[in-house]
């Protein structure tokens, strides 16, 4: 894998390509950037950029490594925390009676009750949960927005994905990433709002920004909550 080196730090960058007409860099790592390029871009013309953009590179390793460094979400032992609809919850571990495995949500505290506490079981019983409650809010308030918005989704699926907060389907369907379930709520409204304004505007025009901008005023402060927080919430689980 190539490196750079940018502010004092040696900087490992991948290239995919990709019928597009500008360069798009992501950090996924402290010492990390993914590159999409147009066909045919040079390593020369990868590298003018990454040190053109030294500023702005240096800026989001920052903030990534503030997220590494963030108690929130870091693990699953017992006393650590995890988000739920946007509120730190300390993560409790108490012997299941009768060997039945519960999970109980309590004011800022998700309670495991588990007969055998290994890592990959809590993992598992966790994202369990959190899907079952990610699919209990959405479903209804999609139901809810689709009556405002006048529009039909025809299935709601939770997906497990790490880089998509939602889509929507040629088909019609709108399909939401689990993790939403970590934001605050009126990021997941903005979020359902979104993915319903594409069944209308298949795109992300300014009419496309003006629909949501309709439903909802402070899109752009919901947006950025999910582009400063999405390390944050996806390194969870």
């Amino acid at each position: 894998m190539p490196i750079v080196r940018i502010a004092d730090r040696d900087i490992n960058y991948s290239v995919s390509y990709q019928k597009r007409k500008t360069i798009q860099l992501k950090i996924i790592a402290l010492d990390r950037i993914a590159i999409t390029a147009p066909p045919k871009t040079t390593q020369s013309d990868v590298e003018k950029i990454l040190y053109s953009k030294v500023k702005w590179i240096t800026k989001h390793m920052l903030h990534y490594q503030e997220i590494a460094g963030n108690p929130l979400n870091s693990s699953i032992s017992h006393g650590s925390q995890l988000l739920f609809m946007g509120v730190p919850h300390e993560l409790i571990f108490e012997h299941a009676t009768n060997n039945a495995p519960a999970i109980q949500l309590e004011p800022k505290i998700i309670l495991l009750k588990l007969v055998n506490y290994e890592e990959t079981v809590i993992r598992s019983h966790l994202k369990t949960w959190y899907k079952e409650q990610a699919f209990q809010l959405l479903s209804p308030l999609t139901a809810e927005w689709s009556q405002k918005l006048g529009v039909k989704p025809k299935r709601i699926v939770i997906k497990d994905q790490k880089t998509r907060w939602g889509s929507c389907s040629s088909l019609g369907n709108i399909n939401y990433n689990w993790r939403i379930i970590m934001a605050p709520e009126e990021v997941i409204n903005y979020l359902i709002v979104h993915e319903l304004c594409h069944l209308k505007i298949p795109n992300h025009s300014s009419t496309f920004w003006q629909m949501v901008a309709i439903y909802v005023p402070n899109f752009k402060t919901c947006r950025n909550w999910l582009k400063v927080n999405g390390n944050l919430v996806s390194k969870a689980l």
